[in-house]
């Protein structure tokens, strides 16, 4: 019954209803302002629609789910639940590794989605090769690379044609023995699981709890922003499981632990690019830095980085450099110095466009979260802002929203703010710290006072809570699950509907598609039966295929594109 419902019978519950409510309803009136002004100057195109029309049905599934947890929070078994989930950490995390391949196998089609996405998938396959570099056929590389993504995301040189991606290689290096086995897509699903084992670890950290960690747990694995970009191409859950596990070695620091955290912060470094890390990382080596003995604890922290930093940092920047240098019009530094003058040249004050990107950044922490994350999180950093490790986690979070406002682009394509994934883990931890007491790590008061925050450490809030997962988990994930599966098909629909076993080029025509250029994804030595090329005008391509394909010819063709093959057209093609 309705009146047996925590939300009717306290105040923590009652509070989480009315203030998720509220936040997700305002949340849906400005995305469907949104719907009706049309896209805002200054934002990306695919950054906007995913946030006013994508993320506002799911705004609504949430506001949805609020409701309905008010009616199922009474039948819930909560500490029967987080005991079992606290006890078991690595059944569940294996549990939700298969969920998250099957994920990415059949929402995310194995397919990079963006350019972001295929570069460190590139590369990794030229690592599994034994190589540095691919090679394309240097007369092709304006149509093999679009000249927009040319040492920007991946590096050409035009003199010999060799390729590799632009980006610092650890996430390759990492994807490199999930490629070479031919499963590149579990590479993110096992990442993303073991960071929700580490996570469930740094709550018994914190809080000396198995119920505890169990909260924090599902509260990781039911956010669907943990199942999205758990099941992409994407560095973030890489970022994020690099992060955790610099976070867990440093809780209890010993020489040993911090050279060891140095050496995962260099992998977390390299990963990409240095920004996520360094802005995760400050506060925690200001921490190290300034305690008892702390002097050599950084010291061996910075010989930890040191190594790895040399050969994935500046090794990569300077063999970069030497593929570009046969570029007439270098886009890019020739130096390491010049190239991190120019990364950070690219942060600038902000515009109205960045704070409104940043505004969209904050929405999507909270729809793409089990209900109410955003509100306990904010809670227990405030309650317990006393406490060490809730104040790292929450200085790590601060700082990486904070500094993201002065970095003037949008995030474009992406699933969630995956700017902030590096520091996700921060938001359970907090919210699990809102309804658990935090052992003690400090002498002295570790509560805030109680006018500063609202006491969700009750049964009644834990049972409310645990009904708002429950249904993400099976509901919003599932909601996310099928949106997404319909987001990919339709991009890979662009494609010409075009099946063979025989080898074949595919000339796209990006003018005609929505973000075309990023479906122009190819092997790294044209491997394979199928060649994707960027149309230069149908007389260009047609002598480039004469030139370089004789023995080809157009078997196919529709509006996004042409195939050109050497089998008769009438055999081959396969219309839809």
């Amino acid at each position: 019954m309705l009146t047996d419902s925590p939300v009717v019978r306290a105040t923590g519950p009652r509070v989480l209803f009315l203030g998720g409510a509220a936040v997700t309803a305002a949340l849906l009136l400005w995305m469907h302002h949104l719907r009706l002004s049309g896209n805002l100057p200054g934002l990306t195109t695919i950054f906007f629609i995913q946030f006013a029309y994508l993320d506002y049905w799911a705004t609504a599934c949430e506001l949805l789910i609020l409701v309905a947890a008010v009616f199922i929070a009474a039948k819930v078994p909560v500490r029967t639940l987080l005991r079992v989930v606290g006890e078991r950490p690595a059944t569940v995390t294996a549990i939700t590794a298969v969920v998250l391949c099957a994920g990415a196998v059949t929402v995310y089609h194995n397919h990079p989605l963006s350019m972001d996405e295929y570069a460190a998938y590139f590369q990794s396959q030229i690592f599994a090769a034994g190589h540095l570099t691919g090679h394309f056929p240097a007369p092709q590389l304006d149509w093999l690379i679009p000249p927009g993504f040319q040492n920007y995301f991946i590096t050409v040189s035009r003199a010999t044609g060799q390729v590799a991606s632009t980006y610092w290689p650890a996430h390759a290096l990492i994807m490199t023995p999930f490629t070479a086995l031919g499963i590149p897509w579990a590479c993110n699903p096992v990442l993303s699981a073991l960071s929700a084992l580490i996570i469930h670890r740094l709550a018994i950290h914190i809080f000396a709890d198995v119920e505890a960690a169990g909260l924090a747990l599902l509260l990781t694995i039911a956010s669907p922003v943990f199942f999205g970009l758990g099941i992409s191409y994407y560095s973030m859950p890489a970022h994020l499981f690099v992060n955790s596990l610099f976070a867990l070695l440093l809780v209890r620091a010993t020489g040993l632990r911090c050279l060891a955290a140095g050496f995962v912060g260099s992998v977390a470094l390299c990963l990409h690019n240095p920004v996520p890390h360094i802005l995760f990382a400050l506060p925690w080596l200001f921490w190290i830095a300034t305690r008892p003995g702390g002097v050599r604890l950084f010291a061996l922290l910075c010989i930890g980085y040191l190594p790895l930093c040399l050969v994935l940092g500046v090794g990569w920047f300077e063999f970069s450099n030497y593929l570009r240098s046969s570029d007439p019009n270098p886009a890019a530094p020739t130096d390491t110095l010049g190239h991190l003058q120019s990364v950070l040249s690219v942060f600038s004050l902000p515009t109205a466009a960045t704070l409104v990107a940043r505004a969209m950044g904050v929405a999507k922490l909270w729809v793409w979260a089990v209900p109410g994350l955003l509100i306990l999180a904010v809670c227990g950093a405030v309650r317990w802002r006393r406490n060490t490790l809730c104040a790292l986690f929450t200085a790590s979070a601060a700082s990486t929203l904070l500094i993201y406002i002065f970095f003037p682009l949008d995030q474009g394509h992406g699933w969630g703010n995956r700017y902030f994934h590096s520091a996700w883990m921060a938001l359970p931890l907090l919210a699990a710290a809102a309804l658990y007491r935090p052992a003690s790590m400090n002498p002295g008061p570790q509560d805030a006072p109680a006018s500063l925050v609202l006491t969700f450490e009750d049964a009644q809030t834990r049972s409310y809570v645990m009904a708002c997962i429950l249904l993400t988990l099976v509901v919003g994930v599932g909601f996310r699950a099928r949106q997404m599966q319909g987001f990919m098909a339709d991009d890979l629909n662009q494609l010409p509907h075009y099946k063979s076993t025989q080898p074949h080029v595919v000339i796209l025509d990006p003018g005609f598609m929505f973000y075309g250029g990023d479906l122009i994804q190819n092997d790294p030595w044209l491997r394979g039966n199928e060649i994707r090329m960027m149309s230069h005008g149908r007389a260009a391509d047609q002598q480039m295929m004469a030139q370089y394909y004789p023995t080809m010819h157009q078997v196919y063709a529709d509006h996004h594109g042409w195939v050109w093959s050497a089998k008769p057209k009438v055999d081959d093609a396969k219309k839809p």
